[in-house]
């Protein structure tokens, strides 16, 4: 006779509170995953499901653990499979749930390429999967979201730096009825010219998109990332030369922006693709010139307009 048939089993005792639960599993559970052939990465996971009966006290906490192990010990990562997970995991209960959610953070590795010269670095970018199952509606809803780095140079600082080395070169040239290209070349030249420099700061850009059902397969992060980043223009570095850096210096230049800039360029990518059916943008530029944070934000109309 086994031990365990004497032992009383506790989560089938009669319940002294009567209430289904919205949502109960795990939170934050540690795994490797695998996000395309070559990459791998270590990911928090978060799956939890519905307990609609109000005579069963609690769920299968270690089937949905199972789940997750076996899914990710041997399959990459892609929004149709978190589906499968959920389906699997609401299902592992027996009639006991009827809607989840599934939640994946990571850090996705991106290979990428110096501005002008041959260097190359890895850059890893913060990366968010969400799949719910809403018993209500019988429906999938996927959620992906992500934040971008980048520099931000102010465009009223860069205007009043304008001014005040206008009124340097007037002051220096003003007396003299003709002068040569060469003295005003090595008026540029000289780093006493240089009066005043525009501030900028690395900035941040946080969005969160609900897509269709139909892209679910073909979604990629890696491309929405490099769609943001070519939409602000200025993309924080890695491994740099002086071609790199002077290059990085002239798209600050004609890119400069306030942080109602930079929200209004990332929602307007994302307002334009059809399978993008939500959306939620943040930016955030850590001031150089404040001992604050100046933040900007456009949700689409996610429901509870959630941030992100």
């Amino acid at each position: 006779m086994s031990f365990f048939q004497d032992v009383p089993d506790v989560a089938k005792e009669q319940l002294k509170f009567s209430l289904p639960i919205d949502l109960v599993g795990l939170q934050d559970v540690r795994i490797p995953i695998r996000l395309d052939a070559k990459t791998g990465a270590s990911a928090r996971i978060s799956l939890l499901v519905s307990l609609d009966s109000k005579k069963t006290r609690g769920i299968h906490m270690s089937r949905l653990y199972l789940i997750l192990h076996d899914y990710f010990s041997k399959n990459k990562v892609r929004l149709s499979g978190l589906k499968q997970v959920l389906t699997s995991a609401i299902k592992s209960q027996r009639g006991q749930s009827g809607s989840g959610r599934l939640c994946l953070k990571a850090g996705w590795p991106v290979l990428r390429k110096a501005l002008k010269s041959s260097l190359s670095g890895w850059r890893e970018y913060p990366v968010y999967f969400e799949v719910n199952y809403l018993e209500k509606s019988r429906s999938f809803q996927y959620i992906v979201g992500g934040e971008v780095l980048y520099s931000s140079t102010c465009p009223c600082s860069a205007s009043l730096s304008r001014q005040i080395i206008k009124k340097d070169f007037e002051k220096k040239f003003s007396k003299k009825k003709s002068f040569k290209k060469s003295s005003v070349l090595d008026y540029f030249s000289d780093p006493r010219f240089l009066t005043a420099t525009p501030h900028a700061q690395k900035s941040s850009a946080l969005f969160k998109l609900q897509i269709s059902d139909k892209i679910k397969d073909s979604f990629s992060f890696k491309k929405i990332v490099d769609e943001i980043e070519k939409t602000l223009g200025t993309a924080v570095q890695m491994a740099v030369k002086r071609e790199d850096e002077a290059e990085f210096a002239r798209q600050n230049a004609i890119n400069q922006m306030f942080c109602e800039d930079a929200a209004r360029r990332v929602a307007l990518l994302f307002k334009n693709k059809k399978s993008i059916l939500d959306f939620s943008v943040r930016i955030r530029h850590y001031e150089s010139l404040h001992p604050f944070t100046v933040e900007s934000s456009i949700v689409k109309g996610i429901p509870g307009g959630w941030r992100a």
